[in-house]
């Protein structure tokens, strides 16, 4: 339960802190091959159309020849003695020498949402089922002070009671206790009559469940919580934790006690997630040299701004913000803030160094998932909670690479024709001049095509300077889901502005601080909607959502559609190359070629990093693309499926369905726009 649920300030903050993947290469139009023939010329709708292949679903990716096929769960390699994948349903557990499970093959959607017979509870029974069951999760899910006082101003509020005041406990171990409750939970659902059920609370029903479900189904397999390290160089949580604790708020001095316990947890804690890195060493599950002396340096940064790290001057800011705080209580509160950090936080990073370097003695290497017992069923269960869906890796990849070909068929017809619209494309300049500036214009810009949101207010917060170089130019933080006031969008002063208004249409309106607004409005009954939505989810409207917004900026429909297709090649390229590493046995030199292939210029060199971020983070970049291609052909088959729809129907109806998987959301969907034809 907890493994799942935790809302752990890392997730909340994932899509802030991530190394931009248009820092390493760029789409060029000269690489594309021109042709000359006539042809009709396709709408941006097109690139996600499906209809013309009733078998889209059953596509598996086409080996390259003489490859084996390791789409194949069978699949064993020479190259290591480390992976076995014995056939079966993923009904049964397999034990590998270090006592670790994992199942015995890749499971169907029947096997881990199994049929169950219909339930007979209704009315007010029915409710207080619900309540118990979102009241639980609630509770075990956001355990951590950190998480609680991020996710809500007043936490107590959802029977949220954080144990001490730190960032939780950090644990691979299964615990029996947490089993027995998911299972618990899931049997008070499946008593339910669903059916009876209104539609605010059968949305939550659906979500809930095939949640649960999905973490009755993983938690059964130790193994899983080993694949991937947790001290990522890049995306771990070390690269974020100043910036947590430079957005805690305080408005009494008890807070800034709190505050102060959270610093000093910061040595157990981390200690914590060391022990568990050297744990997966041990199992034989460690990184390359590489990477952990890459991991050590992102302490090592940490370490040198000892002496002057800015949250000195951010802890003074925040305490001049609490009334009636006396000066000798202000001194007192800044000489234990000072003490703590210099004689617990930092010497904690620098004991995290070390220990990341130590464990380059185990000499392990950067491999994809499916070189390990179990790891292409890892992939699988964790590709459905990352994108947001229940389609399988082969319907996903016939999905992006469909996507791919109808972005390449657009953009040779483009090309083949006139090009007088490309000197308009190399002069754009979609940006109104400030964040502030793009967010007054999308606000009132997308009020014909997307929903009214409620009165809130949002305040602009600077990148510290610390994170400049590893931080998008704009991003959005959901501070305090309860209240509509704590919106914060990020600035990053040291950051290329280039196109800025696209990236505010992604952070700001219409993309995440919209979406978060009105979910939280429509999902007000229950907040689990909100506080446990999917990256998948989240990160596929609002890619969808920049892109869509383009067309505020640009009044040219072939500089539009290609500055689409240049945006969203990235994310779906990346996302395939994600795939064919973890479950086809994909090197640098696939995921290179793949890339070219589609008319990007990109070396080994220019995507190394990126490919360890890939290989070392299983799913890193698939939540980004999937979710996005998820989100597009959803919209597309509701707008080929109800022609009489507005674009504001639709995205209405598309965010009444919530933040269940795109298969939930399309079935809502459906049942909102039919109610209003009829």
């Amino acid at each position: 339960m907890k493994k799942l649920f935790s809302r752990a300030a890392a997730l909340l903050l994932a899509f802030i802190l991530l190394v931009s993947a248009t820092g390493c290469f760029s789409t060029a139009a000269a690489i594309y091959k021109v042709t000359h023939d006539e042809t009709t010329h396709t709408t941006r709708d097109d690139f996600f159309d499906d209809d013309d292949d009733d078998d889209w679903h059953n596509k598996k990716p086409t080996p390259k020849p003489d490859d084996p096929d390791t789409t194949d769960p069978t699949y064993t390699t020479d190259q290591t003695e480390e992976h076995v994948s014995v056939p079966g349903d993923g009904t049964g557990i397999l034990t590998d020498s270090n006592g670790l499970t994992y199942p015995d093959g890749i499971a169907s959607q029947e096997v881990i949402h199994p049929k169950h017979a219909k339930g007979t509870v209704t009315g007010q029974q029915a409710q207080q089922i619900l309540t118990e069951v979102e009241q639980t999760i609630m509770r075990e899910g956001v355990s951590s002070y950190v998480d609680a006082v991020i996710l809500f101003d007043d936490y107590a509020k959802y029977g949220i009671s954080p144990d001490g005041f730190g960032w939780g406990e950090y644990s691979a171990e299964a615990d029996p206790e947490d089993a027995k409750l998911t299972k618990d939970l899931i049997n008070k659902l499946y008593s339910i009559d669903a059916d009876s059920l209104d539609d605010a609370d059968r949305i939550f029903y659906d979500k809930v469940l095939y949640d649960l479900e999905e973490d009755a189904y993983m938690s059964q397999f130790t193994a899983f919580p080993y694949y991937a390290m947790e001290l990522n160089p890049l995306v771990g949580p070390q690269n974020e934790v100043l910036f947590v604790m430079d957005v805690l708020e305080f408005k009494t001095k008890q807070d800034a006690e709190n505050y102060l316990l959270v610093c000093k947890d910061i040595d157990r804690y981390y200690d914590q997630i060391c022990t568990f890195e050297e744990q997966r060493a041990e199992y034989g599950y460690a990184s390359s040299p590489d990477v952990y002396e890459d991991t050590a340096k992102s302490f090592d940064a940490l370490v040198a701004q000892k002496d002057d790290c800015f949250l000195y001057d951010s802890f003074k800011e925040r305490l001049g913000k609490i009334q009636g705080l006396s000066d000798s209580d202000r001194q007192d509160l800044i000489s234990r803030h000072d003490d703590i950090m210099k004689n617990t936080v930092f010497p904690e990073f620098e004991e995290c160094a070390s220990r990341m370097r130590a464990l380059k003695s185990y000499n392990g290497e950067n491999r994809g998932l499916l070189q390990f017992k179990g790891g292409r069923e890892y992939y699988e269960c964790l590709f459905r909670a990352k994108t947001n869906s229940s389609k399988t890796i082969d319907q996903s990849t016939a999905d992006l690479e469909k996507v791919i070909s109808n972005l390449k068929n657009t953009m040779e017809t483009l090309m083949a024709n006139s090009m007088s619209w490309y000197m308009y494309y190399a002069i754009h300049d979609y940006d109104k001049g400030s964040v502030k500036g793009n967010l007054d214009f999308l606000s009132g810009a997308v009020k014909a095509d997307f929903p009214e949101v409620p009165d809130h207010s949002y305040r602009l917060m600077e990148v510290p300077k610390v994170f400049e170089d590893s931080f998008s130019p704009a991003a959005y933080l959901g501070y305090h889901l309860d209240k509509y006031d704590s919106n914060i969008i990020i600035v990053n002063n040291g950051s290329s502005h280039g196109d800025l208004g696209v990236t505010i249409a992604h952070e700001g309106y219409p993309g995440h601080m919209l979406q978060s607004l009105y979910t939280r409005t429509v999902a007000a009954k229950h907040p689990y909607m909100f506080a446990f939505d999917s990256i998948g989810y989240a990160e596929g409207w609002a890619t969808y959502c920049e892109n869509y917004a383009i067309k505020y900026y640009e009044d040219n429909s072939d500089v539009a559609t290609f500055a689409q297709i240049n945006n969203e090649l990235d994310p779906i390229l990346t996302a395939r190359c994600d795939i064919g590493i973890h479950c086809e046995n994909w090197n640098i030199n696939d995921c290179v070629r793949c890339l070219n292939d589609a008319g990007l210029s990109v070396s080994e060199y220019s995507f190394q990093t990126y490919y360890n971020l890939l290989v070392s983070d299983p799913t890193y970049s698939a939540k980004y693309g999937c979710g996005f291609v998820n989100t597009g052909m959803v919209m597309s088959r509701i707008k080929g499926d109800f022609p009489n729809a507005s674009d504001k129907d639709i995205h209405t109806a598309y965010l009444n369905a919530q933040t269940g998987t795109f298969e939930q959301i399309e079935e809502h969907m459906r049942k909102e726009l039919n109610g209003k034809a009829g």
